[in-house]
């Protein structure tokens, strides 16, 4: 049964209540999180935060799960003034919150590539399960571009600040092996076997599983190691370590 279908994804009724959120934007060959997705995303969260569920898995129907934001939406958000630009950050930060609080587990399905926005997106669930092919990563510090979307906020706290560090600072698109290894992904699995397994554990944490300690871990306040924050004496005075 479909809950919600937009122009960017559906949301379908599975069983054993269940959801699946299908990422299938319109007229492109990839999904990105441009302003018609988020727009999809705000509408579907409203009919998941009052639909009665046990978990919901977030997947994509394209090749690859989301390839970033759209920027080439960026040079009208930037002529329409700050008062833009605020909003539609305001609308992704919120929608992400939002996926992130459901009253239930969520597990995002991970093909092809899931990048900048698009591993924001996935940041914003509880697991993680990553085809072998995937690669995962926030390419837009290459670009000048800090992740907007809480990506540097939640893999902080999901793999710790040396290890975010390393990525934000690279932009470098990871493996899956790596992303599993740092903590990005909780498991690797055959392209084909995707989103059986990601199904699988879903039931597993919807019967008595971490996921709302973990959920719980990604809002602590951030642990800084000591090396770190002691490089604070030589950054610019006016930002303070």
């Amino acid at each position: 049964m479909t809950l919600y279908q937009g122009q960017a994804l559906r949301l379908e009724m599975l069983g054993d209540g269940f959801a699946e959120l299908v990422l299938d934007l319109d007229g492109s060959s990839v999904n990105k999180l441009d302003r018609a997705t988020l727009a999809d995303l705000c509408a579907a969260l409203g009919v998941l935060e009052h639909t009665a569920l046990r978990g919901v898995l977030v997947r994509s129907a394209k090749p690859a799960f989301v390839v970033g934001a759209d920027v080439s939406e960026f040079p009208a958000l930037f002529e329409a003034g700050e008062g833009a630009l605020h909003a539609w950050l305001e609308q992704a930060l919120d929608s992400l919150g939002r996926l992130e609080s459901l009253p239930y587990p969520s597990v995002a399905a991970i093909n092809g590539f899931a990048l900048g926005g698009g591993l924001e997106l996935a940041l914003a669930t509880d697991y993680r399960v990553l085809a072998e092919e995937a690669r995962v990563g926030l390419p837009e510090v290459t670009l000048g571009i800090c992740p907007g979307f809480g990506g540097t906020v939640r893999l902080s706290r999901l793999v710790g600040v040396a290890d975010a560090l390393d990525w934000l600072l690279e932009g470098k698109p990871r493996k899956a092996g790596a992303a599993l290894t740092a903590g990005v992904a909780d498991r690797v699995v055959a392209p084909e076997a995707l989103r059986q397994e990601a199904l699988a554990l879903l039931g597993e944490v919807a019967e008595g599983g971490d996921w709302q300690a973990r959920r719980a871990r990604k809002r602590r306040p951030v642990a800084v190691p000591d090396g770190i924050a002691a490089r604070g004496d030589t950054l610019d005075p006016r930002y303070p370590a």
